[in-house]
Protein backbone atom coordinates (compact mmCIF):
# COMPACT_ATOMS: atom_id res chain seq x y z
CA UNK A 1 0.00 0.00 0.00
CA UNK A 2 1.45 3.47 -0.97
CA UNK A 3 2.02 6.39 1.60
CA UNK A 4 -0.11 9.49 1.21
CA UNK A 5 2.93 12.28 0.25
CA UNK A 6 4.34 14.26 2.89
CA UNK A 7 4.03 18.27 3.20
CA UNK A 8 7.94 18.40 2.45
CA UNK A 9 10.69 15.66 1.64
CA UNK A 10 12.20 15.02 5.00
CA UNK A 11 8.27 14.92 6.55
CA UNK A 12 7.72 12.49 3.83
CA UNK A 13 10.92 10.13 4.54
CA UNK A 14 9.16 10.26 7.84
CA UNK A 15 5.84 9.32 6.35
CA UNK A 16 7.65 5.71 4.69
CA UNK A 17 10.24 5.19 7.41
CA UNK A 18 7.02 4.59 9.86
CA UNK A 19 5.25 2.58 7.20
CA UNK A 20 8.45 0.80 5.95
CA UNK A 21 11.09 0.98 8.27
CA UNK A 22 13.09 -2.70 7.45
CA UNK A 23 12.41 -2.34 4.10
CA UNK A 24 15.39 -1.97 1.59
CA UNK A 25 15.69 1.45 -0.16
CA UNK A 26 19.14 1.11 -1.32
CA UNK A 27 21.16 -1.25 -2.40
CA UNK A 28 24.26 -2.07 -4.85
CA UNK A 29 26.71 -4.89 -6.07
CA UNK A 30 28.67 -5.74 -2.74
CA UNK A 31 27.12 -3.70 -0.41
CA UNK A 32 24.57 -4.30 2.17
CA UNK A 33 21.17 -2.95 1.59
CA UNK A 34 20.30 0.20 2.93
CA UNK A 35 16.73 0.30 4.85
CA UNK A 36 14.20 3.10 5.20
CA UNK A 37 15.42 3.61 9.20
CA UNK A 38 18.55 3.49 8.24
CA UNK A 39 18.53 6.00 5.62
CA UNK A 40 16.21 8.40 9.04
CA UNK A 41 19.01 8.04 10.98
CA UNK A 42 21.69 8.84 8.18
CA UNK A 43 20.08 12.20 7.33
CA UNK A 44 19.24 13.03 10.97
CA UNK A 45 23.08 12.84 11.60
CA UNK A 46 23.27 14.72 8.18
CA UNK A 47 21.17 17.34 9.29
CA UNK A 48 22.93 17.66 12.63
CA UNK A 49 26.44 17.19 10.54
CA UNK A 50 25.67 20.37 8.30
CA UNK A 51 23.85 22.93 10.27
CA UNK A 52 27.33 22.39 12.47
CA UNK A 53 28.54 24.00 9.59
CA UNK A 54 25.52 26.55 8.73
CA UNK A 55 24.20 24.55 5.81
CA UNK A 56 21.07 23.97 5.68
CA UNK A 57 17.25 24.39 3.21
CA UNK A 58 17.90 26.14 0.75
CA UNK A 59 21.50 26.12 0.71
CA UNK A 60 23.41 24.76 -2.51
CA UNK A 61 26.13 21.51 -2.25
CA UNK A 62 27.37 21.16 -4.86
CA UNK A 63 28.41 17.20 -5.61
CA UNK A 64 30.10 15.77 -8.41
CA UNK A 65 28.94 12.11 -9.31
CA UNK A 66 32.26 10.90 -8.83
CA UNK A 67 31.46 7.36 -6.73
CA UNK A 68 28.45 6.08 -8.07
CA UNK A 69 26.57 4.69 -4.98
CA UNK A 70 27.56 7.16 -3.03
CA UNK A 71 26.58 9.83 -5.17
CA UNK A 72 22.92 7.80 -5.52
CA UNK A 73 22.70 7.44 -1.58
CA UNK A 74 22.60 12.05 -1.62
CA UNK A 75 20.60 12.33 -3.64
CA UNK A 76 18.61 10.39 -1.24
CA UNK A 77 19.77 11.59 1.56
CA UNK A 78 20.69 15.74 1.53
CA UNK A 79 17.56 16.96 -0.04
CA UNK A 80 16.29 16.38 3.58
CA UNK A 81 18.82 18.47 4.90
CA UNK A 82 19.92 21.07 2.21
CA UNK A 83 19.77 21.59 -1.35
CA UNK A 84 21.64 19.25 -3.41
CA UNK A 85 23.59 19.90 -7.03
CA UNK A 86 24.50 16.70 -8.67
CA UNK A 87 27.34 17.45 -10.93
CA UNK A 88 29.11 15.62 -13.74
CA UNK A 89 32.37 14.24 -12.59
CA UNK A 90 34.73 15.16 -15.46
CA UNK A 91 34.07 19.07 -15.86
CA UNK A 92 37.36 21.30 -15.97
CA UNK A 93 37.91 23.47 -12.85
CA UNK A 94 37.04 26.75 -14.50
CA UNK A 95 33.66 25.17 -15.60
CA UNK A 96 33.05 24.23 -12.26
CA UNK A 97 33.92 27.62 -10.94
CA UNK A 98 31.50 28.90 -13.35
CA UNK A 99 28.78 26.57 -12.13
CA UNK A 100 29.86 27.87 -8.39
CA UNK A 101 29.59 30.94 -8.81
CA UNK A 102 26.49 31.54 -10.94
CA UNK A 103 24.76 29.23 -8.10
CA UNK A 104 26.59 30.76 -4.92
CA UNK A 105 27.18 27.88 -3.42
CA UNK A 106 27.72 27.26 -0.02
CA UNK A 107 30.18 23.87 0.11
CA UNK A 108 31.09 21.55 -2.56
CA UNK A 109 31.71 17.43 -2.06
CA UNK A 110 35.11 16.46 -3.41
CA UNK A 111 36.55 12.63 -2.76
CA UNK A 112 39.07 12.73 -0.34
CA UNK A 113 42.34 11.54 -1.34
CA UNK A 114 42.09 12.45 -5.39
CA UNK A 115 43.15 16.06 -6.58
CA UNK A 116 39.23 17.18 -8.23
CA UNK A 117 38.93 19.94 -10.42
CA UNK A 118 35.71 20.74 -8.25
CA UNK A 119 38.40 21.38 -5.36
CA UNK A 120 40.22 24.36 -7.68
CA UNK A 121 37.40 26.03 -8.27
CA UNK A 122 36.31 25.97 -5.04
CA UNK A 123 39.38 27.65 -4.13
CA UNK A 124 39.30 29.92 -6.82
CA UNK A 125 35.85 31.13 -5.39
CA UNK A 126 36.06 31.61 -1.92
CA UNK A 127 34.05 27.99 -1.64
CA UNK A 128 33.75 25.80 1.56
CA UNK A 129 35.33 22.21 0.96
CA UNK A 130 33.85 18.74 2.37
CA UNK A 131 35.70 15.98 2.29
CA UNK A 132 34.06 12.46 0.98
CA UNK A 133 35.47 9.12 2.61
CA UNK A 134 34.23 6.06 0.86
CA UNK A 135 34.78 2.67 2.17
CA UNK A 136 34.94 -0.26 0.03
CA UNK A 137 32.60 -2.25 2.28
CA UNK A 138 29.66 -1.39 4.24
CA UNK A 139 25.79 -0.42 3.35
CA UNK A 140 24.95 1.39 0.21
CA UNK A 141 25.01 4.92 2.33
CA UNK A 142 28.39 3.91 3.60
CA UNK A 143 30.16 7.54 3.18
CA UNK A 144 31.62 9.82 5.70
CA UNK A 145 31.67 13.76 5.32
CA UNK A 146 34.48 16.05 6.82
CA UNK A 147 35.24 19.86 6.89
CA UNK A 148 38.57 20.23 5.42
CA UNK A 149 38.43 23.87 4.33
CA UNK A 150 36.51 26.47 5.86
CA UNK A 151 35.25 29.78 3.79
CA UNK A 152 33.40 32.59 3.63
CA UNK A 153 30.62 30.92 2.02
CA UNK A 154 29.84 29.39 5.06
CA UNK A 155 28.23 32.57 6.52
CA UNK A 156 26.61 32.96 3.39
CA UNK A 157 22.64 33.13 3.90
CA UNK A 158 20.25 30.01 2.26
CA UNK A 159 20.21 31.62 -2.28
CA UNK A 160 16.94 29.65 -2.84
CA UNK A 161 13.35 28.19 -1.30
CA UNK A 162 13.72 25.73 1.86
CA UNK A 163 11.77 22.96 -0.37
CA UNK A 164 14.13 23.18 -3.11
CA UNK A 165 15.46 19.74 -3.60
CA UNK A 166 18.08 20.35 -6.09
CA UNK A 167 19.59 22.04 -8.55
CA UNK A 168 20.22 20.49 -12.37
CA UNK A 169 22.69 21.74 -14.50
CA UNK A 170 21.48 21.51 -18.36
CA UNK A 171 22.57 22.87 -21.81
CA UNK A 172 21.40 26.01 -22.43
CA UNK A 173 20.84 26.67 -26.39
CA UNK A 174 22.76 29.72 -26.01
CA UNK A 175 25.57 28.36 -24.78
CA UNK A 176 25.07 29.39 -21.50
CA UNK A 177 24.09 26.06 -19.54
CA UNK A 178 21.18 26.51 -17.60
CA UNK A 179 20.17 25.69 -13.80
CA UNK A 180 17.08 24.03 -12.98
CA UNK A 181 15.63 24.83 -9.18
CA UNK A 182 13.23 21.07 -8.56
CA UNK A 183 11.07 21.69 -5.90
CA UNK A 184 9.40 19.73 -3.17
CA UNK A 185 5.80 20.40 -5.03
CA UNK A 186 7.16 19.20 -8.23
CA UNK A 187 9.04 16.05 -7.32
CA UNK A 188 6.10 15.17 -5.31
CA UNK A 189 3.12 15.96 -7.94
CA UNK A 190 4.87 13.91 -10.92
CA UNK A 191 6.25 10.94 -8.45
CA UNK A 192 2.77 10.83 -7.03
CA UNK A 193 0.62 10.53 -10.44
CA UNK A 194 3.64 8.99 -12.83
CA UNK A 195 3.47 5.89 -9.79
CA UNK A 196 -0.30 5.58 -10.13
CA UNK A 197 0.46 5.52 -13.64
CA UNK A 198 2.52 2.86 -13.39
CA UNK A 199 1.34 1.52 -10.62
CA UNK A 200 4.47 2.00 -8.36
CA UNK A 201 4.42 0.70 -4.83
CA UNK A 202 7.14 -0.79 -1.92
CA UNK A 203 7.21 -4.12 -4.13
CA UNK A 204 9.23 -2.19 -6.64
CA UNK A 205 13.31 -2.09 -7.34
CA UNK A 206 14.77 0.36 -9.76
CA UNK A 207 17.65 -1.04 -11.99
CA UNK A 208 19.59 2.16 -12.21
CA UNK A 209 22.07 1.89 -15.12
CA UNK A 210 22.02 5.58 -16.53
CA UNK A 211 23.97 8.56 -15.74
CA UNK A 212 23.06 9.93 -11.60
CA UNK A 213 22.84 13.66 -12.48
CA UNK A 214 21.04 14.33 -15.28
CA UNK A 215 17.56 14.20 -15.38
CA UNK A 216 15.76 10.17 -15.74
CA UNK A 217 18.87 9.04 -13.49
CA UNK A 218 17.92 11.72 -10.23
CA UNK A 219 14.04 11.72 -10.55
CA UNK A 220 12.69 8.70 -12.34
CA UNK A 221 15.65 5.68 -11.75
CA UNK A 222 15.98 7.20 -8.45
CA UNK A 223 13.43 9.23 -6.65
CA UNK A 224 10.37 8.02 -8.57
CA UNK A 225 11.04 4.20 -7.00
CA UNK A 226 11.96 5.40 -3.23
CA UNK A 227 8.99 8.10 -2.80
CA UNK A 228 6.70 4.94 -4.06
CA UNK A 229 8.19 3.20 -1.22
CA UNK A 230 10.44 1.11 -3.45
CA UNK A 231 14.02 0.75 -3.88
CA UNK A 232 17.22 1.30 -6.35
CA UNK A 233 19.34 -1.28 -7.16
CA UNK A 234 22.40 1.26 -8.04
CA UNK A 235 24.17 -1.06 -10.98
CA UNK A 236 27.39 0.02 -13.03
CA UNK A 237 26.77 2.43 -15.11
CA UNK A 238 25.55 1.46 -18.44
CA UNK A 239 26.28 -2.60 -17.38
CA UNK A 240 24.08 -4.59 -19.62
CA UNK A 241 25.06 -7.88 -18.42
CA UNK A 242 24.66 -6.90 -14.44
CA UNK A 243 21.07 -5.54 -15.42
CA UNK A 244 20.78 -9.06 -16.90
CA UNK A 245 21.66 -10.89 -14.21
CA UNK A 246 20.09 -8.70 -11.86
CA UNK A 247 16.69 -9.68 -13.60
CA UNK A 248 17.63 -13.35 -13.50
CA UNK A 249 18.22 -13.07 -9.72
CA UNK A 250 14.77 -11.11 -9.35
CA UNK A 251 16.39 -8.09 -8.17
CA UNK A 252 14.69 -5.81 -10.69
CA UNK A 253 11.36 -4.61 -11.57
CA UNK A 254 11.96 -1.89 -13.81
CA UNK A 255 13.98 -0.03 -15.27
CA UNK A 256 14.72 3.84 -16.96
CA UNK A 257 17.13 3.40 -18.87
CA UNK A 258 18.17 5.67 -22.23
CA UNK A 259 16.95 4.85 -25.76
CA UNK A 260 21.24 4.25 -26.40
CA UNK A 261 21.58 1.01 -23.92
CA UNK A 262 18.30 -0.43 -25.45
CA UNK A 263 19.74 -0.14 -28.69
CA UNK A 264 22.72 -1.77 -27.44
CA UNK A 265 20.36 -4.17 -25.14
CA UNK A 266 18.87 -5.15 -28.42
CA UNK A 267 22.00 -5.99 -30.56
CA UNK A 268 23.16 -8.06 -28.01
CA UNK A 269 20.02 -10.15 -28.20
CA UNK A 270 20.06 -10.35 -31.41
CA UNK A 271 19.24 -14.54 -32.17
CA UNK A 272 19.39 -15.14 -28.54
CA UNK A 273 15.94 -17.35 -26.69
CA UNK A 274 13.47 -14.96 -24.53
CA UNK A 275 15.62 -13.45 -22.11
CA UNK A 276 15.25 -14.10 -18.01
CA UNK A 277 11.96 -12.30 -16.75
CA UNK A 278 12.01 -12.44 -13.68
CA UNK A 279 10.24 -9.95 -11.66
CA UNK A 280 10.40 -7.52 -14.01
CA UNK A 281 7.37 -5.60 -14.73
CA UNK A 282 8.26 -2.88 -17.43
CA UNK A 283 11.22 -1.20 -19.17
CA UNK A 284 10.94 2.74 -19.43
CA UNK A 285 12.71 4.18 -22.83
CA UNK A 286 14.13 7.36 -21.39
CA UNK A 287 16.20 10.60 -22.64
CA UNK A 288 14.91 10.21 -25.97
CA UNK A 289 13.08 8.18 -28.91
CA UNK A 290 12.91 4.63 -29.78
CA UNK A 291 11.23 3.47 -32.56
CA UNK A 292 8.13 1.39 -32.51
CA UNK A 293 9.13 -1.45 -34.20
CA UNK A 294 12.40 -1.59 -31.47
CA UNK A 295 10.26 -1.42 -28.81
CA UNK A 296 8.26 -4.36 -29.78
CA UNK A 297 10.97 -6.72 -30.33
CA UNK A 298 12.20 -5.59 -26.61
CA UNK A 299 9.15 -6.39 -25.45
CA UNK A 300 9.13 -9.91 -27.73
CA UNK A 301 12.82 -10.42 -26.06
CA UNK A 302 11.58 -9.59 -22.41
CA UNK A 303 8.03 -10.17 -22.33
CA UNK A 304 6.87 -7.14 -20.73
CA UNK A 305 5.58 -3.61 -21.73
CA UNK A 306 7.81 -1.19 -23.28
CA UNK A 307 6.71 2.38 -22.19
CA UNK A 308 7.90 5.94 -23.00
CA UNK A 309 7.08 9.39 -22.56
CA UNK A 310 7.87 13.10 -22.30
CA UNK A 311 10.11 14.35 -19.70
CA UNK A 312 12.35 17.36 -19.11
CA UNK A 313 14.41 18.69 -16.38
CA UNK A 314 11.69 22.05 -15.84
CA UNK A 315 8.93 19.45 -15.61
CA UNK A 316 9.50 16.32 -14.92
CA UNK A 317 7.77 13.29 -16.96
CA UNK A 318 4.48 15.76 -18.35
CA UNK A 319 3.59 12.61 -20.54
CA UNK A 320 3.81 8.84 -20.41
CA UNK A 321 2.02 5.61 -21.84
CA UNK A 322 0.30 3.61 -19.43
CA UNK A 323 0.45 0.19 -19.23
CA UNK A 324 -1.58 -2.43 -20.12
CA UNK A 325 -4.21 -3.30 -19.93
CA UNK A 326 -4.72 0.55 -20.48
CA UNK A 327 -4.14 2.01 -24.64
CA UNK A 328 -0.88 2.22 -25.94
CA UNK A 329 -0.97 4.61 -29.13
CA UNK A 330 2.50 3.59 -31.03
CA UNK A 331 4.37 6.22 -31.93
CA UNK A 332 3.57 8.30 -29.14
CA UNK A 333 4.49 9.47 -25.71
CA UNK A 334 1.54 8.70 -24.08
CA UNK A 335 -1.20 11.18 -22.68
CA UNK A 336 -0.98 14.63 -19.96
CA UNK A 337 0.35 12.78 -15.96
CA UNK A 338 -0.16 15.85 -13.84
CA UNK A 339 -0.63 19.07 -15.39
CA UNK A 340 -2.06 20.60 -18.97
CA UNK A 341 -0.54 20.19 -22.04
CA UNK A 342 -1.04 22.09 -25.14
CA UNK A 343 -0.35 22.43 -28.77
CA UNK A 344 0.34 25.68 -29.56
CA UNK A 345 1.04 27.94 -32.77
CA UNK A 346 3.96 30.97 -33.37
CA UNK A 347 1.55 33.05 -32.13
CA UNK A 348 0.37 31.26 -28.80
CA UNK A 349 -3.04 30.52 -29.96
CA UNK A 350 -4.10 26.45 -28.89
CA UNK A 351 -3.93 24.31 -31.77
CA UNK A 352 -6.49 21.75 -32.47
CA UNK A 353 -6.05 17.94 -32.41
CA UNK A 354 -4.07 16.76 -35.56
CA UNK A 355 -2.14 19.99 -35.83
CA UNK A 356 1.35 20.69 -35.18
CA UNK A 357 3.02 23.39 -32.89
CA UNK A 358 4.74 23.71 -29.78
CA UNK A 359 4.48 21.48 -27.26
CA UNK A 360 3.58 23.96 -23.70
CA UNK A 361 2.63 22.62 -20.60
CA UNK A 362 1.41 24.35 -17.00
CA UNK A 363 0.42 22.85 -13.80
CA UNK A 364 2.26 21.59 -10.43
CA UNK A 365 4.63 19.97 -12.26
CA UNK A 366 6.26 23.30 -13.89
CA UNK A 367 9.49 24.52 -11.84
CA UNK A 368 9.13 28.18 -10.77
CA UNK A 369 12.23 29.88 -13.51
CA UNK A 370 15.51 29.09 -13.87
CA UNK A 371 18.31 30.52 -11.62
CA UNK A 372 20.04 33.99 -12.74
CA UNK A 373 18.91 34.12 -16.46
CA UNK A 374 15.66 36.49 -16.21
CA UNK A 375 15.86 36.62 -20.09
CA UNK A 376 15.65 33.09 -20.38
CA UNK A 377 12.90 33.12 -18.43
CA UNK A 378 11.13 35.68 -20.23
CA UNK A 379 11.35 33.47 -23.27
CA UNK A 380 10.36 30.41 -22.08
CA UNK A 381 7.48 31.13 -20.67
CA UNK A 382 4.01 32.51 -22.64
CA UNK A 383 0.87 33.21 -20.81
CA UNK A 384 2.14 30.91 -17.64
CA UNK A 385 2.79 28.25 -20.61
CA UNK A 386 6.29 26.86 -20.05
CA UNK A 387 7.60 25.95 -23.73
CA UNK A 388 9.39 22.49 -23.99
CA UNK A 389 10.97 23.98 -27.76
CA UNK A 390 9.08 20.33 -29.24
CA UNK A 391 6.86 20.17 -31.83
CA UNK A 392 4.03 17.76 -31.22
CA UNK A 393 0.54 16.86 -32.10
CA UNK A 394 -1.93 15.58 -30.11
CA UNK A 395 -4.61 12.47 -31.92
CA UNK A 396 -7.76 11.69 -31.28
CA UNK A 397 -7.53 9.32 -28.25
CA UNK A 398 -5.71 12.81 -26.45
CA UNK A 399 -1.89 10.91 -26.99
CA UNK A 400 0.96 13.05 -27.39
CA UNK A 401 2.88 12.42 -30.99
CA UNK A 402 6.29 14.32 -31.29
CA UNK A 403 7.52 15.37 -34.55
CA UNK A 404 10.59 17.43 -34.49
CA UNK A 405 12.16 20.06 -32.34
CA UNK A 406 12.26 23.53 -32.22
CA UNK A 407 15.34 23.72 -30.12
CA UNK A 408 19.15 23.12 -32.38
CA UNK A 409 20.00 21.00 -28.97
CA UNK A 410 22.30 17.86 -30.27
CA UNK A 411 20.58 14.32 -28.68
CA UNK A 412 23.91 12.49 -27.76
CA UNK A 413 22.52 9.35 -26.40
CA UNK A 414 20.53 11.33 -24.44
CA UNK A 415 22.42 14.13 -22.92
CA UNK A 416 21.74 17.23 -24.19
CA UNK A 417 24.05 19.17 -25.77
CA UNK A 418 23.91 22.92 -26.97
CA UNK A 419 26.04 23.51 -29.85
CA UNK A 420 26.69 27.35 -29.33
CA UNK A 421 29.13 25.87 -26.16
CA UNK A 422 30.84 24.40 -28.73
CA UNK A 423 30.36 26.71 -30.92
CA UNK A 424 32.73 29.01 -29.09
CA UNK A 425 35.71 27.07 -28.74
CA UNK A 426 35.98 26.73 -32.54
CA UNK A 427 35.59 30.07 -32.71
CA UNK A 428 38.39 30.67 -30.49
CA UNK A 429 41.31 28.55 -31.97
CA UNK A 430 43.89 30.13 -33.91
CA UNK A 431 43.53 29.89 -37.58
CA UNK A 432 39.68 29.67 -38.05
CA UNK A 433 37.42 32.23 -39.05
CA UNK A 434 33.96 30.70 -38.84
CA UNK A 435 32.68 27.31 -37.13
CA UNK A 436 29.23 26.34 -36.27
CA UNK A 437 29.11 22.33 -34.24
CA UNK A 438 25.80 20.17 -35.26
CA UNK A 439 24.30 17.31 -35.07
CA UNK A 440 24.14 13.94 -37.78
CA UNK A 441 21.99 10.89 -37.51
CA UNK A 442 23.90 8.03 -35.69
CA UNK A 443 22.32 4.43 -35.93
CA UNK A 444 23.15 4.01 -31.74
CA UNK A 445 23.40 7.66 -30.21
CA UNK A 446 20.63 8.86 -31.99
CA UNK A 447 22.63 12.11 -32.68
CA UNK A 448 26.61 12.66 -32.63
CA UNK A 449 28.54 15.95 -32.74
CA UNK A 450 30.08 17.36 -35.86
CA UNK A 451 30.98 20.42 -36.90
CA UNK A 452 31.73 22.71 -40.43
CA UNK A 453 35.09 25.43 -39.98
CA UNK A 454 36.09 27.80 -42.02
CA UNK A 455 39.80 28.37 -41.84
CA UNK A 456 42.13 31.36 -42.50
CA UNK A 457 43.96 31.27 -45.73
CA UNK A 458 47.01 29.69 -44.97
CA UNK A 459 46.26 27.89 -41.84
CA UNK A 460 47.25 24.43 -41.34
CA UNK A 461 44.99 23.37 -38.75
CA UNK A 462 44.12 19.61 -39.27
CA UNK A 463 40.80 18.07 -38.01
CA UNK A 464 42.66 16.27 -35.44
CA UNK A 465 43.74 19.34 -33.39
CA UNK A 466 40.67 21.09 -33.77
CA UNK A 467 38.34 17.69 -32.09
CA UNK A 468 41.61 17.95 -29.21
CA UNK A 469 41.14 21.34 -28.61
CA UNK A 470 37.28 21.15 -28.06
CA UNK A 471 38.20 17.66 -25.95
CA UNK A 472 40.56 19.79 -23.82
CA UNK A 473 37.72 22.49 -23.07
CA UNK A 474 34.82 20.93 -22.69
CA UNK A 475 35.48 17.00 -22.20
CA UNK A 476 35.41 14.12 -24.93
CA UNK A 477 31.35 13.68 -25.33
CA UNK A 478 31.39 17.41 -26.28
CA UNK A 479 34.17 17.16 -28.76
CA UNK A 480 33.01 16.44 -32.39
CA UNK A 481 33.76 13.19 -33.86
CA UNK A 482 34.20 14.76 -37.37
CA UNK A 483 35.41 17.99 -38.74
CA UNK A 484 34.20 19.49 -41.98
CA UNK A 485 36.96 21.98 -43.89
CA UNK A 486 34.34 24.45 -45.66
CA UNK A 487 34.59 28.36 -47.32
CA UNK A 488 31.57 29.57 -45.41
CA UNK A 489 28.81 28.72 -43.33
CA UNK A 490 25.01 29.28 -44.14
CA UNK A 491 23.94 32.52 -42.69
CA UNK A 492 21.36 35.11 -43.29
CA UNK A 493 21.85 38.44 -44.03
CA UNK A 494 21.64 39.72 -40.31
CA UNK A 495 24.15 37.24 -40.01
CA UNK A 496 22.68 34.59 -37.90
CA UNK A 497 24.02 31.11 -38.57
CA UNK A 498 21.52 28.65 -40.31
CA UNK A 499 22.35 25.76 -38.39
CA UNK A 500 19.36 23.20 -40.52
CA UNK A 501 21.72 24.07 -43.10
CA UNK A 502 24.44 22.79 -41.93
CA UNK A 503 24.37 18.97 -43.01
CA UNK A 504 23.43 20.05 -46.43
CA UNK A 505 26.53 22.24 -47.15
CA UNK A 506 28.82 19.37 -46.08
CA UNK A 507 27.43 16.75 -48.00
CA UNK A 508 27.41 19.32 -51.34
CA UNK A 509 29.88 21.23 -50.25
CA UNK A 510 32.88 20.02 -48.23
CA UNK A 511 35.73 17.29 -48.98
CA UNK A 512 34.89 13.40 -47.13
CA UNK A 513 36.71 13.92 -44.06
CA UNK A 514 37.38 10.16 -43.32
CA UNK A 515 37.67 8.98 -47.14
CA UNK A 516 39.26 5.60 -47.60
CA UNK A 517 42.66 4.90 -48.64
CA UNK A 518 43.42 4.17 -51.84
CA UNK A 519 46.57 2.19 -50.63
CA UNK A 520 46.90 -1.30 -49.08
CA UNK A 521 46.20 -2.54 -45.39
CA UNK A 522 49.34 -3.04 -43.74
CA UNK A 523 49.34 -6.73 -41.93
CA UNK A 524 48.44 -4.81 -38.63
CA UNK A 525 45.70 -2.94 -40.21
CA UNK A 526 44.20 -5.76 -41.64
CA UNK A 527 44.14 -7.37 -38.35
CA UNK A 528 42.44 -4.34 -36.88
CA UNK A 529 39.94 -4.30 -39.38
CA UNK A 530 38.55 -8.11 -38.72
CA UNK A 531 38.66 -6.71 -35.16
CA UNK A 532 35.95 -3.69 -36.15
CA UNK A 533 34.18 -5.25 -38.70
CA UNK A 534 33.39 -8.15 -35.77
CA UNK A 535 32.42 -5.31 -33.43
CA UNK A 536 30.37 -3.11 -35.77
CA UNK A 537 29.22 -5.81 -37.77
CA UNK A 538 29.36 -3.85 -41.04
CA UNK A 539 32.32 -4.19 -43.96
CA UNK A 540 33.96 -2.79 -45.66
CA UNK A 541 35.32 -0.27 -43.69
CA UNK A 542 38.02 2.15 -44.99
CA UNK A 543 41.25 2.49 -42.99
CA UNK A 544 40.83 6.43 -42.09
CA UNK A 545 36.51 6.15 -41.32
CA UNK A 546 35.74 7.62 -37.98
CA UNK A 547 35.18 4.76 -35.13
CA UNK A 548 32.17 6.64 -33.67
CA UNK A 549 30.65 7.97 -37.44
CA UNK A 550 30.49 4.16 -38.31
CA UNK A 551 27.61 3.56 -35.21
CA UNK A 552 30.31 2.82 -32.87
CA UNK A 553 29.95 3.66 -29.17
CA UNK A 554 31.78 3.75 -25.56
CA UNK A 555 30.23 0.15 -25.01
CA UNK A 556 31.35 -1.67 -27.89
CA UNK A 557 34.86 0.33 -27.96
CA UNK A 558 35.63 -0.91 -24.14
CA UNK A 559 35.06 -4.43 -25.78
CA UNK A 560 37.39 -3.74 -28.74
CA UNK A 561 39.86 -2.35 -26.89
CA UNK A 562 40.55 -5.06 -24.20
CA UNK A 563 40.66 -7.49 -27.77
CA UNK A 564 42.85 -5.47 -29.34
CA UNK A 565 44.84 -5.28 -26.08
CA UNK A 566 45.03 -8.93 -25.37
CA UNK A 567 45.67 -9.64 -29.22
CA UNK A 568 48.62 -7.14 -29.76
CA UNK A 569 50.25 -7.17 -26.26
CA UNK A 570 49.27 -3.60 -25.19
CA UNK A 571 47.65 -1.23 -23.00
CA UNK A 572 45.63 1.57 -24.86
CA UNK A 573 42.78 3.23 -22.76
CA UNK A 574 39.43 3.71 -23.73
CA UNK A 575 40.13 7.26 -23.78
CA UNK A 576 42.13 6.06 -27.36
CA UNK A 577 39.07 5.56 -29.29
CA UNK A 578 38.18 9.39 -28.48
CA UNK A 579 41.48 10.34 -29.84
CA UNK A 580 44.42 9.12 -31.93
CA UNK A 581 43.06 5.40 -32.51
CA UNK A 582 39.81 6.67 -33.73
CA UNK A 583 40.56 4.87 -37.09
CA UNK A 584 42.06 1.83 -37.88
CA UNK A 585 44.64 3.48 -39.11
CA UNK A 586 45.43 5.59 -36.22
CA UNK A 587 44.83 2.49 -34.36
CA UNK A 588 47.50 0.60 -35.69
CA UNK A 589 50.10 3.41 -35.30
CA UNK A 590 48.76 3.88 -31.60
CA UNK A 591 49.82 0.32 -31.28
CA UNK A 592 52.98 0.77 -32.97
CA UNK A 593 54.16 3.48 -30.84
CA UNK A 594 53.28 1.41 -27.50
CA UNK A 595 55.57 -1.34 -28.88
CA UNK A 596 58.65 1.16 -29.26
CA UNK A 597 58.26 0.28 -33.33
CA UNK A 598 59.44 3.27 -35.59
Amino acid sequence: MTVPFGATYAAHVDLLTARHRTATVLLAPGRAPLTFGMLHARIDAMRTQLAGWNIGPGDVVAWPAVDRVATAAAIAAVPACATLMPLPAALTASAYARVLARVKAKAVVAPLGIAHPIVDAARQEGIAEIGLGVGDTGDAAAFGLALVRDAASLARSATLPPDTLYVALTSGTTGKPKLVPQGWTSIAVTSSALGRTLSMGPDDVSAHLTTLHLANGLRTATMLAILNGGAVNVLPEGDLDAFRGAIAAGEVTYTSSTFTMYRELLRRLEGAPVAERGRLRFLRVASGRLEAEEMDRLETAFGVPVVTGLSTSETGTIAMQRLPPARRTRGSVGSAVASEIRIADEHGAALPPGAVGEVQVRGPQVFDGYLDDPELNATAFVDGWFRLGDLGRFDEHGDLHLVGRVKDTINRGGEKIAPQEIDAVLQALPGVIDAAAFGTPHPSLGEEVVAAVVRARGSALDAEQVMAAVRAELGERRAPRTVWFVDALPRTEGGKLRRTALAELVQRDAATPAATRSRAATPLEMALSALWTDTLRRAPIGLDENYFMLGGDSLRGAKLLTQVNAAFGVDLPVQALFDAANTIAGMARSIERARGEP
